[in-house]
Parts: structure tokens; sequence; C-alpha cells
């Protein structure tokens, strides 16, 4: 398989049960490495109270369609996040970003980043780059795969809304092949760097890179008790991309996030230029 011309054999793994059916589960640490992002955290919230513990990568290939996903979880062991009297300190946070390779041309098409959106969605939200002429903003009705594929489907896949914030891919910046983000607040969303990088936004985070294999899934979707994983990484190619849905026990976590959102939105935007 080549890509952004380079050569890159993929380790395909059949077992893992977290993929949906036509889509299939591979790795590949040089073509992770190649594409991971980097990630700057120019106000410190990615470091405190601990920098990220790695960076787990999966890639999901659609065989017929010709398209690649390259699926970060950028994972955090604890997350505090207190603003006034709202707590939202936590064990365990996931937060996710996404390059989408068109394999017949073997370049990038797409980058999906999570980050923070209106009330109504929780204060979460996604910004998609790609072939857009301008940018545009969009809520996005969504049903996660059934709990065959990931475990807080239920039996026909439960249904959430997200806004979808589509930009120019030649608005963010690259550094190589690799996409460049910043850690926007204190629940470590992001948002993609665009324009010049200033001296002030150079912190950069380095975790090291591991594989989003089947065991890893099944600690955090299962063991991880206290905040559990709430994304759905069987089929990264259906909008919008980053698909979630809480646990059953986390659903007043987007009430304060909602509330959150309202705060940190005012940075995302001094990010802009």
């Amino acid at each position: 398989m080549e890509i952004l011309g380079r050569a890159y054999d993929l380790e395909y793994d059949s077992d893992d049960p977290f993929v949906t059916p036509g889509l299939d589960v591979a790795y590949s640490d040089s073509l992770a490495r190649d594409l991971l992002p980097v990630i700057f955290d120019p106000r410190g919230h990615g470091s405190r109270p601990f920098p990220p513990s790695f960076v787990a990568y999966r890639l999901v290939v659609d065989p017929e369609a010709q398209r690649l996903c390259v699926l970060y979880e950028v994972y955090w062991r604890r997350q505090d996040c207190t603003w006034r009297h709202l707590n939202k300190d936590h064990d365990h946070d996931y937060e996710q970003i996404q390059v989408h390779v068109d394999l017949r041309s073997g370049e990038v098409e797409r980058v999906v980043v999570s980050s923070v959106g209106p009330f109504e969605h929780g204060g979460h939200g996604v910004e998609v780059y790609g072939r857009y002429e301008e940018a545009d903003h969009r809520d996005v009705h969504y049903v996660t795969s059934p709990m065959d594929f990931f475990p807080w489907g239920d039996l026909e896949g439960e249904r959430h809304s997200t806004q979808i914030r589509e930009i120019p891919m030649e608005r963010l910046r690259f550094v190589g092949s690799r996409p460049c983000v910043l850690v926007l607040n204190c629940y470590h969303v992001y948002t993609g760097l665009k324009g010049e990088l200033r001296e002030d936004m150079s912190k950069e985070l380095k975790p090291p890179l591991r594989r989003l294999d089947m065991a890893l899934l099944e600690t955090w979707y299962y063991r991880h008790v206290r905040n559990r994983f709430g994304h759905d990484v069987s089929d990264p190619f259906e909008e919008p991309y980053v698909r979630y849905s809480p646990p059953p026990e986390d659903w007043r976590s987007r009430i304060v996030y909602s509330i959150l959102w309202v705060v940190y939105s005012l940075e995302r935007r001094l990010f802009r230029r």
C-alpha cells in the first residue's frame, strides 16, 4: 500500500469485534507515526494534572470504497476540570483525532478533530478539514453501531446529534504529513492550528504511540469503571466521523460539558487566525 509516496505493509486483525461488517481493522506503526498529529498545549490544559499517557491508534479500512482512516485516541489517566462550582474531575479521558486517506490517490483527504460544540450537543463538536471551498457548520444526526460492535449501542444503535464545522484543508497547518492541533481546554478537546505557530503556542505534547487493539478497547469499555470509554470506533467513515454515546451512568456529565462550552468556546476563537 502506497500513501504519500511511501510504501506500507498492513497487519490485519480479523478477530477484533469492534468494527462494522465490511470494514477491516489493521495496524502499521510506521504509517501511524508518519501521520501522527502534532499536539500543542499553549495554555497548559493538556499537561494538568498529568500529560497524556499515550496515543492509541488503529487503522480502519474500507476495501470497497478504497478508504483508510488512521484513528487516534489520546489518553489521559486523569482529567481535572473545575470551573467555579462545576466539577468534571474524573479518571480516564479520551479524545479523538482522525486522518483519512484515499487509497486510490494515496493522499490525505480529510482530518477530523474532536472539538468543542454548543449546548444542545453536550459541549462537544467536530472540526472536519477537507475539500471545501469555504468554512461552514451544520448539525448532524447520527446513529451509533449496535451493541454487537459498540457496547453502548443497544440493539439498533443509539441516536444522537452533534455539530460539524467544515473547514478547507488548506487552512490546517501540517508539519510534513502530520496535522497540527491545539489542546483547547481542561476537558482536553482540540482545535486545528490555522496559520503560523506563535512562540507562545509552541509547547508540544509527545506521548508514546501504542495500538488501540481489542485488549485495550476491552479495558477501556469494561474495566475503567470510573469513566468508561464512550467512543464508537467501529465505523469512522460515516458522518459525523467521531461518534459518541455515553455509558449508562454518564448522562450527567453532558450537562456539565454544556456549561463549560460557553466559557471555552471563546478561547477557540483566539486560535482561528
